[in-house]
């Protein structure tokens, strides 16, 4: 008789055990599973400027050059301000219960940029806002403060390995050149796929040569005319006419035949 009180009694609170765990929705801890760390996606921008501390917002100075081919990779002039921007998307397992990621907890490599970690930039997208990362979440980290390099020098080499030979397409026409390429990575909580970001330099202008200098012509002096003297114009030598006889008396009769008519 108390083996069956003893049997219904355990009925009873079994079955008051069941209502309140379908009221209140908490399983039992031996029916919850595990929850686990999920994975995540990446994607590295790189920026021609400055970009800030702080956004919620992908710059529109900032582009996935991961091709370090393609059309979009942007042309840099050595010294100009650069900024690195990585998206971390978080994904959890279908069955799974993923913990929640404090955002600092996260942790990035960069080939070309060894001893520096990028900083939390802000959420993305972070649904509903707990200010921690939850499945489907993305978050925003930046590293900034950095400059464009010199990539025609001679003898550079990267921490990462290159430059490479990249930007045959970009929009300045000028064809392949040297190009920066590197790799990031989250490697916790747990590891991502990678991705890589690549920019270069402007192909700079051919240096004038200056004309080469031609030895002066000799001028030869202007020679000054001598004006010529005209040749003299020769005087006659005076005539002395001596009259006689029937000459002399003719001259006579037409000087006064002259006289007369006032000629």
């Amino acid at each position: 008789m108390r083996s069956l009180r003893f049997v219904g009694s355990l009925a009873v609170g079994l079955v008051l055990l069941g209502t309140f765990f379908f009221v209140t929705g908490v399983a039992p801890a031996a029916a919850q599973e595990p929850t686990v760390i999920g994975t995540f996606a990446l994607v590295k921008y790189v920026c021609s400027a400055d970009i800030g501390a702080t956004g919620s917002t992908v710059p529109s100075t900032c582009v996935d050059a991961n091709d370090p081919n393609g059309a979009n990779v942007p042309v840099l002039a050595a010294g100009s301000a650069l900024s690195f921007l990585y998206e971390a998307t978080y994904t959890c397992p279908t069955g799974s219960v993923c913990t929640p990621i404090n955002p600092i907890s996260i942790t990035l490599a960069d080939n070309q940029l060894p001893g520096i970690a990028p900083a939390v930039y802000g959420a993305l997208q972070d649904v509903p806002s707990t200010g921690v990362i939850d499945p489907t979440d993305i978050w925003l980290f930046v590293v900034r403060g950095q400059q464009a390099i010199h990539l025609t020098n001679t003898g550079l080499t990267l921490p990462g390995g290159g430059p490479i030979q990249g930007c045959a397409n970009v929009s300045d026409g000028d064809g392949a050149r040297p190009t920066y390429v590197n790799s990031a990575q989250i490697t916790g909580p747990s590891a991502s796929n990678t991705d890589t970001a690549a920019y270069c330099n402007p192909v700079p202008l051919p240096t004038a040569v200056p004309p080469t200098a031609l030895p002066p012509t000799a001028v030869p002096p202007t020679a000054t005319p001598i004006p010529s003297t005209p040749a003299p114009v020769p005087i006659p030598e005076p005539m002395t006419v001596v009259l006689f006889g029937a000459g002399l008396a003719a001259l006579s009769a037409a000087m006064a035949a002259r006289k007369r008519t006032g000629k």
